[in-house]
């Protein structure tokens, strides 16, 4: 059991950030620090280089740092790991900075009408959607806006599909992207409500929710297996990378209609992944868990 007595309460933690010298002090520490390496500043430097005028004003405003998101050593001042967090999202910009990409054409086809695909990116949520008039969205996720702000659009969708991929591979296995808490996860019924229930990309939702931080999402079924071993694999045998592909590219993952419930009870579903002409046929139960992967002749 840990004890949690000294914790602060978020109120009192984000107070502590409600001011510009101490913005000014994390970002002098952040910014002096190496990648992987908190840099550690004395008094005076870290002083000069927060351009803080006043001594004692600049101490008082450092000692409602220390302890919470500021280490004190012997040899001066470093960022905590909150204190790195915070630095990071101010460098990432994103509670601050607003970005927008306008919507661009990509190689591949809808999923459900064949029209082409296109990419945008506005209010924070990078978006792959259908050019046409079927409304189908594949893709609808948030990236942080300096990730995509000085990148081509070949780098905004590889830096997309990684942050995609990572965060849906992470919630496969039950453990949020967001704070490592547990996530529990469960398919919902074809008639719930839900955000875009007229998505004709997809049929069968799963939400997924964090028991600590109550981060919640919804992905398809396909999309959870991506990075799973035996659908990794099958692509491997055929010599694709598939977690290199663009996962709005991919029809398993893309949308359902490579997705069919076989049974109801108990609950069993079935999504065919094809590579060269070749299928893996996927079976899940409820969990959502794959139950096996069979090569289908």
């Amino acid at each position: 059991m840990t004890d949690d007595t000294e914790s602060l309460r978020p109120d009192d933690a984000f107070t502590l950030l409600a001011d510009r010298t101490r913005i000014k002090i994390i970002r002098a520490l952040g910014d002096a620090s190496t990648p992987g390496v908190p840099e550690t500043l004395p008094f005076s430097e870290l002083r000069r280089r927060a351009d803080i005028s006043g001594s004692g004003r600049f101490n008082y405003h450092l000692g409602k740092l220390v302890d919470q998101f500021v280490e004190e050593t012997d040899d001066g001042y470093r960022l905590s790991y909150p204190g790195v967090r915070v630095y990071q999202a101010i460098k990432a910009g994103t509670f601050t900075d607003r970005v927008q990409i306008d919507p661009f054409e990509l190689d591949g086809n809808c999923h459900v009408c064949g029209a082409s695909q296109e990419a945008a990116y506005r209010e924070s949520m990078f978006r792959v959607r259908c050019s046409g008039d079927c409304g189908a969205i594949f893709y609808k996720y948030f990236c942080p806006p300096s990730s995509l702000t000085e990148r081509d659009r070949e780098g905004v969708l590889r830096a997309a599909n990684e942050h995609i991929q990572r965060e849906i591979a992470s919630m496969a296995k039950g453990v949020c992207p967001w704070c490592c808490g547990h996530m529990t996860s469960r398919i919902l019924p074809t008639d719930a409500e839900m955000p875009h229930r007229e998505n004709p990309a997809i049929d069968h939702r799963v939400l997924h929710v964090c028991d600590t931080c109550d981060g919640a999402i919804y992905t398809r079924l396909g999309g959870l297996l991506v990075t799973h071993p035996a659908v990794v694999s099958f692509f491997y045998d055929h010599g694709v990378d598939v977690t290199r592909r663009h996962i709005w590219a991919l029809p398993f993952a893309a949308s359902d209609e490579r997705t069919t419930i076989t049974d109801t009870g108990p609950w069993r579903a079935t999504v065919r992944v094809e590579c060269e002409g070749d299928t893996l046929r996927v079976r899940l139960d409820e969990g959502p868990s794959v139950i096996d992967a069979t090569h289908v002749d």
